[in-house]
């Protein structure tokens, strides 16, 4: 995988974690909490300024309560 396809799919897991928050309902400031990052950390992440890493997508997606693996390969799916 190329950076650009990285970059590519690391976007649309925090695409696919920023619907699941949202249909879960849970605040940025939980996740905030939750995840000791910052609410403008998160923000810049959903709005694409910044890029994550996968411990930050890790905590994201724990934090959400959702598997991570699963949706790596939905994202994946995605792009295809």
């Amino acid at each position: 995988m190329n950076r650009e396809d990285a970059e590519k799919l690391s976007q649309r897991v925090v695409d696919i974690l920023e619907r699941k928050r949202l249909e879960k309902k849970i605040t940025k400031l939980q996740i905030s909490k939750q995840t000791k990052l910052s609410r403008t950390a998160i923000t810049l992440l959903v709005q694409k300024q910044n890029s994550p890493t996968l411990r930050t997508l890790l905590l994201l997606a724990d934090a959400i309560g959702v598997d991570l693996k699963e949706v790596i390969a939905k994202a994946e799916k995605s792009l295809q």
